[in-house]
């Protein structure tokens, strides 16, 4: 296979080679495309599943939201914390 690439990715394929981490135009094309691979693996869209397929019934969220509103949430006194020794 024959690649033709622009000067300026020619450029840095040679920069690479001279700053000595690759021997080879090969070697850093075959890297790049790794990199490409598994960037390419972890965008993948994800299928986002609805409550309903996720096994809630339908209308559940809907009539939950906002059941809390005219209930005034308390939080009461814990007491009193064991002091214990500081970690090293």
């Amino acid at each position: 296979m024959n690649v033709f690439l622009n000067p300026e990715i020619e450029q840095f394929i040679q920069t690479q080679i001279e700053s000595g981490k690759y021997a080879s135009p090969e070697e850093v094309i075959v890297d790049a495309l790794k990199v490409f691979a598994a960037k390419s693996h972890i965008e993948a869209p994800v299928q986002v599943k609805t409550p309903e397929e996720l096994g809630w019934p339908p209308g559940f969220f809907e009539q939950t939201a906002g059941c809390l509103q005219d209930e005034p949430l308390m939080r009461y006194p814990e007491g009193e914390y064991e002091v214990r020794e500081p970690l090293e």
